[in-house]
């Protein structure tokens, strides 16, 4: 079951496509370029589904949210292991005005709003009281893509090297270009509108710190197990390299100091860069000229929330020819 078509990346996108055409019995090969990490292999997995200052309900998230879930399980019997923890997330107001703008809101938030904390209820420094998000949690993004990448290897379908475009330029293969912010800002889909950004990323040893839920406020603290946090994330549009910085962990570092007073150990500091196009939205579909070469690209820092649900929309239209719905199409910015 190989060879039809090629998915290119082994992030979180060309993994999640990988096991939705593996489930229609679609070939394909999995090609790994292995030069380095992506973004996917050091993310923090976080699914939270209010985000920003703004404290918006991520977008089409009731969809998504449901197919995520229903993916991850269905990943998880086959490889026998878990690697999607649901756990509830803790959004720390920031100021008074962000109460304010909650309590605003908070009709319309109400189905992701679970308990809305008081200062005195939550169990850090938090003045202006705090709010449980449902439907939050987090995918071991690392442990995801290692044991997906074992299972597609023992099934023959992984392969480690560098796509040869040649075999698309002259149709004897398609493919699918997975390779996020690698695959913006420059070659055959250089034309998309991108602003990748880099982020850096600690993990940390606490002893004694609650692991029951994630701590957000103006960045974040996801509890891993074992005393282990990981805490992020920084922005930077200009250097879009995959090297630490000390700017970097200093704003990491200061960052868990407002969730705990208790000291900490740093033990791991990695960075990334965020493959964003437009709004944060996933791309998917054909490139203009050459219908045989497709991307799957966007993801942001939401991937774990849509990999799964665009995934399978791509699957549908190579494998049963659907139509690529309108705000996920790449004819969106053809013109």
């Amino acid at each position: 079951m190989r060879g039809e078509l090629t998915i290119v990346g082994q992030g979180l996108a060309g993994t999640c496509l990988a096991w939705r055409l593996w489930s229609r019995g679609k070939g394909f090969r999995l090609l790994h370029p292995g030069d380095g990490q992506g973004s996917s292999a050091i993310s923090a997995g976080l699914l939270t589904p209010v985000t920003g200052r703004n404290l918006n309900p991520s977008w089409r998230l009731s969809e998504f949210l449901s197919e995520a879930r229903e993916f991850y399980r269905g990943v998880e019997s086959v490889l026998g292991e878990r690697v999607f923890h649901e756990v509830p997330i803790l959004r720390l107001f920031s100021d008074a005005e962000e109460r304010r703008l909650f309590d605003r809101k908070r009709e319309s938030l109400e189905p992701w709003s679970e308990t809305l904390l008081e200062a005195e209820d939550c169990s850090c420094r938090a003045p202006h009281g705090g709010v449980i998000w449902k439907g939050g949690g987090r995918l071991d993004t690392r442990r995801f893509l290692e044991a997906s990448g074992l299972f597609f290897r023992e099934s023959g379908l992984l392969e480690i090297g560098a796509f040869d475009f040649a075999r698309v330029r002259d149709g004897r293969e398609k493919a699918v270009m997975c390779i996020g912010a690698a695959g913006l800002g420059g070659g055959p889909f250089g034309f998309l509108p991108e602003r990748r950004a880099k982020g850096e990323i600690l993990t940390v040893r606490i002893a004694g710190q609650p692991e029951d839920r994630v701590l957000s406020r103006n960045g974040w603290m996801i509890p891993l197990g074992g005393g282990l946090f990981r805490v992020g994330s920084t922005y930077s549009w200009d250097d879009l390299t995959d090297r630490v910085t000390n700017a970097g962990r200093l704003q990491l570092e200061s960052l868990v100091r407002s969730f705990t007073d208790r000291s900490f150990e740093t033990v791991e500091h990695v960075a990334g860069v965020r493959p964003i196009i437009r709004q944060s939205r996933p791309v998917i579909g054909p490139h203009p000229e050459n219908k045989s070469l497709l991307i799957f690209n966007g993801l942001g820092s939401k991937g774990v929330l849509y990999a799964p649900g665009v995934a399978e929309r791509l699957a549908a239209y190579l494998c049963e020819n659907r139509d690529i719905e309108e705000d996920l199409n790449i004819e969106a910015f053809v013109g």
